[in-house]
């Protein structure tokens, strides 16, 4: 589900939860509050979408007091 101009669908829809809801989840709870939703997508598809989110600056990963990697809007 890639984009040739912009970002992907399944970027958009983490960038629209993490906006409008929790802004500090790891990847796997991410999936798990989507799919809540009904968004169909595999865990995989949300990895991928968060690190290339990170690589455009859209999304800060930062390690929680649980030593867990955590995802967060970019403030910048």
């Amino acid at each position: 589900m890639g984009a040739k101009h912009g970002i992907s669908k399944i970027s958009k829809v983490i960038l629209q939860y993490l906006e409008e809801n929790d802004n500090a989840l790891d990847a796997e709870a991410l999936w798990l509050k989507l799919r809540e939703q009904g968004h169909r997508m595999c865990v995989c598809s949300i990895y991928l979408n968060l690190k290339k989110l990170e690589k455009m600056k859209r999304l800060q990963k930062i390690e929680n007091p649980e030593r867990k990697s955590v995802y967060i809007l970019n403030s910048e």
